[in-house]
């Protein structure tokens, strides 16, 4: 594990604020973090000494303005963070528990869906990004073309970040099926997160002894408050050996941005055609 060195300013305390949130009283905490000679300022807000379910719910009952929080074993602190903060590093250096307060099925203000998805499979359970996260990028697993029972886009998984551009570490990938292997990660550029795609699916049908189901699939990058200027993301070459694209889902409204995935995945067919994943839907959050 790579060594961290945690410089602390003022003793760790730079302002001492009497805020309140339930009885517990409150204390902003600045932390720089030198990581490889890299700099990072990480505000944390001291809530107090408790349990870890106890830390979990300051956070579930301010989830306005709270994302995530780090909650420290040996001293039984828990700390609050703004929404849409990161605090991984510092996690890492001091073995807290990093506590995410999870969407609610519901909680999305609208599902992206395309015309020509594969009719084979079920839908498996969809599965979001960490609250106050949202799509910045995404990857496949694929299976390359090779001479008996082809499958192509076996999984997608979106990457998750905040608002504030940071990498948040999590993700989600809702079913996927067992081969290939799974891409480079695609992201958007800076700022901006995925807000509709389009799907390359091979059309199925009875008369052929391999069909593929989904090939591919790319997406559209836009700033999460404008609905103007928005940018095409693929991963190269941008495309699947087999069928064709359909048109553009409809895009997330503006002040939302991908937030979740469901897809739909044949079963394994033992000797029989395997097609993999054949349809997806995405979840848009404000």
């Amino acid at each position: 594990m790579k060594l961290y060195t945690i410089v602390l300013i003022s003793k760790l305390i730079l302002q001492n604020a009497s805020l309140f949130v339930g009885k517990y009283q409150k204390r902003e905490e600045n932390f720089i973090i030198e990581s490889n000679k890299k700099i990072r300022l990480v505000n944390l807000t001291s809530v107090g000494r408790m349990s870890q379910s106890q830390c979990a719910n300051v956070c579930l009952q301010n989830s306005d303005n709270c994302c995530e929080i780090t909650y420290a074993s040996s001293t039984r602190e828990c700390k609050l963070g703004q929404s849409g903060c990161c605090h991984t590093i510092f996690d890492d250096m001091s073995g807290s528990n990093l506590l995410h307060t999870s969407r609610k099925y519901g909680e999305y203000t609208k599902i992206l869906f395309v015309s020509n998805g594969g009719v084979l499979g079920e839908w498996a359970d969809e599965e979001y990004c960490t609250k106050g996260h949202y799509a910045i990028g995404y990857k496949m697993k694929i299976e390359g073309p090779h001479e008996t029972d082809n499958t192509e886009l076996n999984a997608i998984e979106i990457i998750c970040g905040s608002r504030g551009s940071d990498r948040c570490g999590d993700k989600a990938s809702s079913g996927q099926q067992q081969w290939g292997d799974w891409t480079w990660e695609a992201l958007c550029p800076a700022n901006t997160f995925l807000t509709s795609f389009s799907l390359q699916v091979q059309r199925y049908s009875d008369e052929s002894r391999d069909n593929t189901g989904a090939n591919h699939v790319k997406f559209k990058c836009r700033n999460f408050k404008d609905s103007g200027s928005d940018f095409d993301l693929g991963y190269l070459p941008g495309y699947g050996p087999y069928g064709s694209y359909g048109e553009w889902s409809d895009a997330c409204p503006v002040n939302s941005a991908i937030c979740g995935i469901k897809t739909k995945i044949q079963s394994h067919q033992e000797h029989e055609d395997d097609t993999a994943l054949n349809d997806v839907k995405f979840f848009c959050c404000d």
